[in-house]
């Protein structure tokens, strides 16, 4: 085979290769932040919960204070393309800094719902779950 077509061979494979896994990293996420999944009134109860344990170090604004901003660039560049689990779990094990895990699931998902909803997601009508394997299925999208 002439070095001309074993390079096309490889090229088609490496093609196949790939779509390959963006047909795996399709399958993983079955919605978005951006289709609204989480309620007004589950990010009202997160924004009491922020309010409670987080501003101090990341400001009332969620702008950053001793802690890092949460929204803008940061947040974007942090998690933009994860999955919401990977977002819940990132605050979980790091928060509040004084007593990281201390706030159960159900006020670690309210507390995301807030940051995602401040960073331009939009609400739905159904809260989004506590459940990990289905926050996993959600992908973090920019707005």
């Amino acid at each position: 085979m002439s070095a001309c077509r074993r390079s096309v061979s490889r090229g088609v494979g490496l093609v196949y290769v790939l779509a390959l896994v963006a047909s795996a990293n399709a399958q993983q996420t079955s919605k978005t932040t951006a289709q609204g999944v989480f309620t007004e009134a589950q990010a009202t109860r997160g924004q009491k919960a922020y309010a409670d344990s987080c501003a101090r170090c990341h400001a009332e604004d969620l702008l950053g204070a001793s802690g890092p901003a949460l929204v803008g660039d940061f947040f974007t560049n942090r998690f933009v393309g994860s999955n919401v689990q990977e977002m819940v779990k990132t605050i979980r094990r790091s928060m509040p800094q004084e007593a990281p895990d201390s706030l159960g699931t159900p006020m670690y998902v309210d507390i995301a719902t807030f940051i995602l909803k401040s960073n331009g997601s939009p609400t739905g009508s159904a809260e989004l779950p506590n459940d990990a394997e289905a926050l996993l299925q959600i992908e973090v999208a920019s707005r």
